[in-house]
C-alpha cells in the first residue's frame, strides 16, 4: 500500500498561519481548564470570586462546581476550532493525488508551447 504521504504533505503548503491559531486556542482552552481546576480545589476552602483580593468571598460547594463546570465547558468550546483545522487538514490529505502532481516531468511538458 503506497500512501505517498510525501506527496500529500507538500501538496498542504504552507499552513504556519492555522498552527498559529491552534496554538492559541490550545493556549485559551488550557487557561480554562486550569481556571475549573483552581475553582473546583481552592487551596483554603473558598474562592474570591473577583479580580485579585476584591468581590465576595464563595464557600459554596455547589456554587464552586457550577463555576468550574461552566470555565470547563467554554474551555472544550475553545478547542473546536482546533478539531476544524485539523479535520480540514486530514480531509485535504485523504483526497486522492491526480496524476499530473505524480509526474513533475508530465507539468513541465505540458507548460511549454510547441
Amino acid at each position: 500500500m503506497n500512501l505517498r504521504l510525501a506527496q500529500r504533505w507538500e501538496r498542504l503548503g504552507n499552513r504556519d498561519a492555522e498552527l498559529g491559531v491552534m496554538l492559541l486556542f490550545a493556549l485559551l482552552a488550557g487557561l480554562f481548564v486550569w481556571g475549573a481546576y483552581a475553582v473546583a480545589y481552592p487551596e483554603h476552602g473558598c474562592v474570591r470570586m473577583g479580580k485579585g483580593n476584591s468581590g465576595p468571598l464563595e464557600c459554596d460547594p455547589q456554587r464552586l462546581f457550577n463555576y468550574g463546570v461552566v470555565l470547563l465547558s467554554i474551555g472544550v468550546l475553545t478547542t473546536s476550532p482546533i478539531f476544524y483545522i485539523l479535520w480540514g487538514w486530514m480531509r485535504d490529505m485523504a483526497r486522492p493525488l491526480s496524476l499530473k502532481e505524480d509526474q513533475p516531468a508530465l507539468r513541465q511538458s505540458a507548460r511549454e508551447p510547441g
